[in-house]
């Protein structure tokens, strides 16, 4: 779907293919798709929607009567707008899933010539599987991500400064879809969660 990215320092308007391009493109863009993801951003205001309308249109206005008026009719302006061709546009390959041989179990075990016991385990593996179904699905799981800061305070070039990035430009996003969008880049789950732990921790981000 495709994904518009304001500059409110440059009163600039652009459209990409998708968000994860369009979040590849720099840190400080407003990335949106739609009236309400634009007005849940913190930086959006009645004031920048007009400059950046009026930058973009031979029309220009004074005002709009509201920011959710302002905000149709900028989405209405970008829909115009020419969709760049990034080399963020092809979607990360995932890993192709090899089906099971027969005979065998989830865990690639064969039951009949290695059974679960205490003997030849070295410990019950009934415990462990009653205990593992206790876990919750992680602490993550399911929230959305609020950021908090406007600039980008990790370190240039590394994992986490990368993973932050992703949560500049946007009011919010999901979990899962900063997991997906940060395996775009390399990072696995459990550098995703490590980041975001630290993130929280230091007040830059928050869980909503």
């Amino acid at each position: 779907m495709t994904a518009f990215a304001i500059d409110y320092k440059k009163n600039t308007i652009r459209a990409f293919k998708s968000k994860r391009s369009a979040l590849k493109m720099g840190n400080g863009l407003v990335v949106f798709n739609s009236v309400d993801e634009l007005l849940e951003n913190k930086n959006t205001t009645n004031q920048g929607i007009v400059a950046v309308y009026n930058n973009n249109t031979d029309v220009a206005v004074k005002r709009f009567s509201d920011t959710r008026t302002g905000a149709a009719r900028l989405l209405k302006l970008a829909q115009d707008i020419h969709v760049e061709s990034t080399p963020f546009d092809e979607a990360p390959k995932k890993t192709p899933q090899v089906a099971p041989l027969e005979g065998m179990t989830p865990l690639g075990i064969t039951p009949k010539s290695a059974p679960f016991s205490r003997e030849n385990m070295g410990m019950d593996v009934a415990k462990i599987v009653k205990d593992d179904a206790k876990k919750p699905r992680g602490a993550f799981a399911g929230k959305k991500i609020k950021c908090l800061v406007d600039v980008n305070p990790r370190k240039e070039g590394t994992r986490g400064w990368k993973n932050f990035s992703l949560f500049l430009g946007h009011g919010t996003i999901s979990y899962e879809e900063f997991v997906e969008l940060a395996a775009g880049h390399g990072s696995t789950k459990g550098g995703c969660r490590e980041d975001l732990a630290h993130d929280i921790k230091k007040g830059r981000v928050e869980l909503v």
